[in-house]
């Protein structure tokens, strides 16, 4: 029979930096947005589960996060390590699946070919022992008939778990649910369903199909079945792509970022190009300096919503080019973005 396993890696950013810096295991951990030195100044980017039961958690002012807890253990991000280790990862899931779809950096869907749901839990084991061994990472698996559910499973089973959900029990597993734990559905969906005085997944699975495909179109046809048990969404191979990036070595040595103005806006121009041609959204953005000495710098940064606005990406890079020029001139620059997620199949939630 054919399943899905979901895998999500728990509070992937937080655990890669436990990994290389044992000394924060056990405490609570933000990544921020910023270097050491400005970390009061940025956001927090992922936090670990020690960090969460402080009340800390992603998109938050770092300065608040530090007056939750005084004990908080700060690291700036590293990109380039998050992206490598996500490759490592993809690349290990690839070979026990049929087929794989990398749904981003820390997240993705497993179609496999087993005899039954015992074999997809030992399968299941087998991947998250393997992680863990060649990696140090712990993740969460889900396993159920289609993807959205599958992902549902897997949120219900974190941290570090694994959990399977046999079609006949789906429609249980789902009945007490809020509405918007169903992927895909935002605030404005949920509100459009709470005008129907439809709140859980029980009562979307009682309401009229026909209400709901006049209020949300083929949306509500797709949340009737899911609420019913029927999970039509299949796993669709695509191509790992971590990040996407552009590069340059400047004609003449640049000591000020005005010099550079012309590579950047050519070079933002470039990555979104390559954005739009892969129909990809991005959540961070990095730029890199070469010196005349040939050491290098990176700064990055991300986003508070996924994107593939060339103004947005323009806009971030030229702050963070900003913080890379000083006493050495600049021989060579770069622009990258990260943290890509697939256009095809995202929904409009109006």
């Amino acid at each position: 029979m054919r399943l899905v396993l979901y895998i999500d890696m728990d509070c992937f950013f937080a655990a890669c930096e436990e990994v290389r810096h044992p000394e924060f295991k056990g405490k609570p951990l933000i990544v921020g947005t910023n270097s050491e030195k400005d970390r009061l100044r940025g956001v927090v980017q992922a936090a670990n589960y020690e960090a969460r039961k402080f009340g800390i958690h992603s998109a938050m002012p770092t300065r608040d996060a530090f007056k939750l807890c005084k004990e908080l253990q700060y690291s700036p991000p590293d990109d380039l390590y998050y992206e490598e280790t996500s490759k490592r990862i993809m690349e290990l899931l690839s070979g026990y699946a049929k087929r794989i779809e990398v749904d981003s950096i820390d997240e993705a869907a497993l179609e496999v070919e087993v005899e039954g749901y015992a074999e997809a839990l030992e399968e299941g084991r087998r991947i998250k022992e393997q992680i863990k061994k060649d990696l140090g990472l712990p993740c969460t698996i889900g396993i159920s008939t289609g993807k959205v559910i599958a992902k549902m499973v897997c949120d219900s089973a974190k941290p570090d778990g694994i959990k399977a959900v046999e079609a006949n029990d789906v429609k249980d597993f789902l009945k007490d649910k809020d509405v918007e734990r169903i992927p895909g559905v935002g605030k404005k969906t949920a509100e459009k369903l709470a005008a129907l005085k439809v709140k859980d997944i029980g009562g979307l699975a009682k309401t009229d199909p026909m209400v709901l495909i006049d209020a949300l179109g083929s949306f509500g046809r797709e949340l009737f079945l899911i609420a019913n048990g029927t999970d039509e969404s299949i796993v669709e191979e695509n191509v790992s792509v971590i990040s996407i990036s552009r590069e340059r070595t400047l004609e003449r040595n640049a000591q000020s970022i005005g010099e550079i103005e012309g590579m950047v806006n050519k070079l933002a121009d470039e990555v979104i190009a390559e954005v739009k041609k892969q129909k990809l959204m991005f959540k961070s953005v990095g730029v890199k300096a070469r010196y005349v000495d040939f050491t290098d710098r990176i700064k990055s940064r991300s986003l508070n919503s996924y994107t593939d606005s060339r103004d947005s990406l323009l806009a971030v890079a030229n702050q963070l080019f900003k913080g890379l020029f000083g006493d050495k001139p600049v021989r060579k620059i770069g622009i990258r973005v990260s943290s890509l997620i697939s256009v095809k199949g995202q929904r409009s939630l109006l």
